[in-house]
């Protein structure tokens, strides 16, 4: 389990507990400050996407515990949801994941001149990633390593 949020691994733990208890995957944790307190924001997943009563299901579970517990300091404010269709990249199973899906890619380094890489995720290795861009005749592949890359995202198909 990685630590994601700032957010004592306990917490995180439970968290994932309850969501995976309901069949739907743990994306992301944030808790950061925003006002005068705090937003928890949970983004859960599952095959086929999340709908407006699993947020809801999560929520209502997720606040029955953070009060019995209080395992949280501090006002804050619960948000759960779903990761949206251009989901970001937190770990390295989403690659696996997502192998055949068009991403976008920003990197630290240019690859070939490029900081941004938008094309089909074609490979990945535990060290670097490949991204196909179907545009490019000549070479259409990209080698990343992932100690380049600063954020990977889906992108929206249409």
């Amino acid at each position: 389990m990685v630590v994601m949020s700032g957010l004592p691994e306990k917490v995180e733990q439970e968290i994932e507990k309850i969501v995976t208890s309901e069949g739907m995957e743990l994306v992301h944790v944030d808790y950061k400050r925003q006002g005068r307190g705090y937003l928890l924001r949970v983004d859960i997943d599952k095959d086929g996407g999340v709908n407006l009563e699993d947020c809801q299901s999560i929520s209502h579970q997720l606040s029955v515990w953070l009060d019995v517990e209080d395992p949280v300091a501090g006002e804050y404010e619960l948000q759960v949801s779903s990761p949206g269709l251009d989901r970001k990249f937190y770990r390295e199973s989403d690659y696996r994941k997502f192998i055949g899906r068009l991403v976008r890619v920003k990197t630290s380094k240019a690859i070939r001149g490029l900081h941004v890489i938008v094309g089909r995720l074609k490979e990945y290795d535990g060290q670097k990633i490949v991204v196909t861009d179907p545009a490019v005749k000549r070479d259409p592949d990209y080698e990343i390593p992932l100690s380049d890359i600063k954020e990977t995202r889906l992108e929206v198909e249409i």
